[in-house]
Order: structure tokens, then sequence, then C-alpha cells
């Protein structure tokens, strides 16, 4: 038996969704990020000569100099872990808000250069569907087409969403 939908598609696959990203048109990474891999290599450097301060012998009777070098392990650990942190790649995939006081869905997809560009908001009530099975977020406007299908990853955002949305636990 063979079930087809009722309203016509005009699309060949879902906007967004987590199953499928070979058909997807998606602008690719250059091979090598330059400021990435020199925050990431003066980051490295940083944390190794916080430790590596210690190192040096400065005389373990001087009380005044442990401080100085408490000081400069803390300043160098703090400036390499921050050097680390912005290094991380940006997020490729599309963000949901979901607005329960107003009762919208944002879905909001990164542009190039990283830029976020607010891509479409449905009112929660113009939905034909929402739903999250399995911890796969699906929903579909009201003509039937789907506008985003996302797996979120995290139990406990699932389950704040759930509660947001008015879903059973």
């Amino acid at each position: 038996m063979v079930a087809l939908p009722d309203f016509e598609r005009e699309f060949t696959h879902a906007p967004f969704d987590y199953h499928d990203t070979t058909g997807h048109a998606q602008a690719e990474a250059p091979a090598l990020d330059l400021g990435r891999a020199t925050q990431t290599l003066c980051g490295s450097a940083l944390i190794f000569s916080a430790f590596g301060l210690w190192l040096v012998s400065a005389g373990a009777q001087d009380s005044a100099m442990m401080m100085i070098k408490l000081l400069f392990f803390v300043t160098l650990l703090f400036a390499g872990l921050m050097c680390l942190s912005r290094a991380r790649p940006v997020q490729t995939g599309p963000e949901i808000q979901v607005d329960v006081m107003n009762r919208r869905l944002h879905v909001i997809a990164p542009v190039a250069g990283g830029r976020a560009a607010r891509v479409a908001i449905h009112d929660l009530d113009s939905l034909s569907e929402l739903s999250m099975r399995d911890r796969v977020l699906t929903a579909r406007d009201a003509a039937g087409r789907q506008i985003v299908a996302m797996k979120i990853e995290d139990r406990a955002t699932a389950k704040a969403l759930r509660r947001a949305l008015g879903f059973p636990a």
C-alpha cells in the first residue's frame, strides 16, 4: 500500500534536514583559515609558557617572586584559554529559537562570513505540524512543507523544549 500526500510539492528536499546533507549547496570552508590557525598557535604557546614559568627557578625562599610568578601564570593561562576558545569553528547548521510569549518559531541560519541571517519567522498556531520524536524537532507550515527537521543532541535542551512547547514529557 502506498500513501501519497494530499498537497502539491514544489520542492525536492526539506530546506533544513539533518538526515541528508549531500543535496544541499553549502559554501565550503577555506582549506586553511590563517586567523584560526594563528589563534590556536598563540593560545597553545601562551599556555605552555604559563606552565613553563614554574620550571624557571627563582629562589623558593622569595615569596614576592612567587607571587609575581603566580600573577604571570594566571594571566598567561587565561590569555591562552581565551585564544583557544575563540579558535573553535563556527556553527554551520540552522538555529531554532522558540518565542513562547509571542508563540513564534524563528529559524536562523548562518550565511557566508559567519554572520547570522533570520531566515523565517512562523507563528506556532499556523503550523500544520510541530512535533518532537526521538529528539528530532520537525515543523511543517500550513501548506505541509517541511520548515525544519533538527536533531536535538542535549537531553536537557530537549526536555526544556518539550516543556516550552507543551508536549508531554
